[in-house]
């Protein structure tokens, strides 16, 4: 199966694997592509990191394919191995050397990598001013780009990145962010990244995938993915100099008879917040009209309506706790 008619760098079919007697992956399958960030997501214990560690040569799988740029990882693992870069846990330097000889150091061990691309990873991940500087100096944000310009020194295909910004402060978090976009967006890197944060997998990944108990249960674009889980009906806080005056406006006001169609709607849910402000629900797919009638009543009846303000929509975070709920963690 191809996106936008690109062929997958990673692909995963029916992936199984069982430790001791206990099954952590159970019949896993999906793909990533080139210029994307796919987020894994899961619990503690849900499979997310035995799947990363399968995919980065870690740990080998009992049943299933893998396939890394058409490399399969069983028979071909030095070629599928190739086109892999990762961060698994936190990077490992040498803190009493510079970032450059740190980077250095892993050049020579790979071979055929040259200064020219050394100093190009240092620009991809802002480094130029701290390079030669020793690694013991380093925050843990500059660590961690360090990390990514050493995981990519070699042209791989396919960065993992296991849970990337634990420990970050918020500065960092965005850099590293915007750094594992601009790799994918901009070098056509295909990204795969678990976190459990989730507010920052809903601004950094194109494609997120579900995993509880070892088992995937949702892939889909983050748009399509929070979407389809849209509630059917909207809230709204309406801000005015006498809640209990507007609500009286609106007694009776069960059943609405829209302008364009000669049809009910159910009944609109009217109640007082902790602030004092009057908080309405009303289905979705006629909010607007509705609306407006609400608006109208109130200001007929000479409450004064200062705002109206929609209570934000369901974030990823509401998406991932409904579709993991009740899903056993088994590792």
């Amino acid at each position: 199966m191809t996106m936008e008619g690109k062929e997958p760098i990673l692909q995963i079919s029916h992936l199984n694997k069982t430790l001791g007697n206990r099954r952590i992956l159970q019949d896993v399958s999906f793909e990533t592509y080139s210029g994307e960030v796919f987020g894994f997501l899961g619990p503690n214990g849900a499979g997310k990191t035995t799947t990363i560690k399968i995919v980065v040569g870690l740990l080998m799988l009992d049943e299933g394919e893998v396939s890394i740029g058409g490399f399969d990882l069983r028979r071909q693992f030095e070629k599928a191995m190739a086109l892999v870069g990762g961060i698994v846990e936190n990077p490992e330097f040498y803190a009493y050397l510079s970032g450059y000889d740190n980077l250095k150091i892993y050049a020579n061990a790979h071979g055929n990598i040259s200064e020219e691309r050394i100093a190009e990873v240092v620009r991809m991940v802002g480094l130029e001013n701290r390079i030669r500087d020793k690694v013991g100096k380093y925050s843990l944000g500059m660590r961690q780009r360090l990390g990514v310009a050493q995981a990519i020194l070699h042209r791989p295909r396919l960065l993992v990145l296991d849970e990337p910004t634990n420990g970050l402060d918020p500065s960092g978090t965005k850099n590293l962010r915007d750094l594992i976009r601009k790799l994918a967006h901009e070098e056509g890197l295909s990204v795969l990244v678990s976190s459990h944060l989730m507010s920052e997998m809903e601004m950094m990944c194109d494609r997120v995938g579900i995993i509880t108990g070892g088992i995937l249960r949702s892939v889909k674009p983050i748009d399509r993915l929070i979407a389809a889980a849209a509630p059917d009906h909207a809230v709204y806080l309406l801000r005015v100099d006498d809640a209990n005056a507007a609500i009286k406006a609106l007694e009776g006001f069960e059943k609405v008879e829209t302008i364009e169609k000669n049809e009910m709607v159910e009944k609109v849910e009217k109640r007082i917040d902790e602030s004092g402000c009057l908080e309405i629900t009303i289905p979705a797919e006629k909010e607007n009209d509705l609306l407006a009638e609400i608006n109208r009543l109130i200001i007929e009846k000479g409450v004064r309506l200062y705002t109206v303000t929609k209570k934000e929509h369901r974030r990823l975070e509401d998406v991932f706790i409904e579709i993991t709920k009740g899903g056993d963690q088994i590792g």
